[in-house]
């Protein structure tokens, strides 16, 4: 049995720690990892942005609080960019490919709250949003 976190923000400037706490129109999911569940067994994630500046940056997950058992994990998770002459124009749509990660194994600890955040690094491209969907397991 497995049970499911999925959280999303936008990220609005590189390098500043980004906390994703809504889900859509679910302003405030519980981000308590549910009862029975030892660890985190996937990750999907994606991030797509404007492109509204001229620019290029990856993605870090960072998954912490008292419920992370060995510390903050931080999981590179993709990357986007655009140049100056597509900047914000049709021609450079932005596509959120999302990616997967099969057999974390990052233990965790039932009924304690996991923090959830993401950063961009290198060069702003815009605002991005970035949805993110753990996979708990026993």
């Amino acid at each position: 049995m497995s049970r499911t976190l999925t959280v999303e923000g936008d990220v609005n400037a590189v390098d500043t720690r980004t906390l994703l706490t809504t889900q859509g129109s679910v302003t405030a999911p519980s981000l308590v990892v549910p009862a029975g569940m030892k660890k985190i067994d996937r990750i999907v994630a994606v991030a797509a942005a404007d492109g509204l500046a001229a620019g290029e940056v990856v993605y870090f997950l960072r998954l912490n609080g008292g419920a992370v058992k060995n510390g903050e994990q931080t999981i590179m998770f993709g990357g986007d960019g655009s140049i100056a002459v597509q900047a914000g124009s049709d021609a450079a749509p932005s596509v959120g490919i999302p990616f997967v990660l099969n057999d974390v194994d990052i233990e965790v600890l039932p009924s304690e709250v996991i923090t959830i955040a993401a950063e961009a690094a290198g060069v702003d491209v815009g605002d991005s949003t970035i949805a993110v969907t753990i996979i708990f397991a026993k």
